[in-house]
């Protein structure tokens, strides 16, 4: 497999991720965690890279890929689910030991999903709640 360094220097003018708005130009790479559009955040030309998503409001799970049996497609991805109440720094710790320079972007991310976890729990039972006080009657027909 070619370097990152040239892998970067070919496809970082025009590639399938890069978003071009009002001169900032910004990635939708799938393994990108921050957005920004640098050889850094690519995870889609790195050989380790990890991301993190909210699965169904209730889990974090952190993809990873670790570089090994990059001739398999199906071994290349691990995933690890974390509990929407973890702390920011137990999933931060996991992606560090891939990539250590990720860490700092990883437990921001982290920190949002929890947050936004708990928030749509809240807002569900909230919702639940109020739904039950209200009873429907169907207007009877006379």
């Amino acid at each position: 497999m070619a370097s990152v360094d040239l892998q970067w220097a070919l496809v970082k003018n025009n590639n399938k991720f890069v978003q071009k708005r009002g001169g900032i130009r910004l990635s939708n790479d799938p393994f990108n965690n921050s957005g920004q559009y640098t050889q850094r955040h690519s995870g889609f030309i790195q050989n380790k890279a990890a991301v993190l998503k909210l699965k169904k409001e209730k889990t974090i799970v952190a993809t990873i890929k670790n570089g090994e049996s990059l001739n398999q497609p199906r071994k290349i991805f691990t995933k690890k689910e974390f509990p929407a109440g973890v702390r920011a720094s137990a999933v931060a710790k996991e992606v560090g030991a891939i990539r250590a320079d990720l860490t700092d972007v990883t437990f921001r991310r982290a920190r949002k999903l929890a947050s936004k976890a708990t928030r749509i729990a809240k807002v569900r039972a909230a919702r639940k709640e109020l739904s039950a006080k209200k009873a429907f009657k169907r207007p009877s027909k006379q």
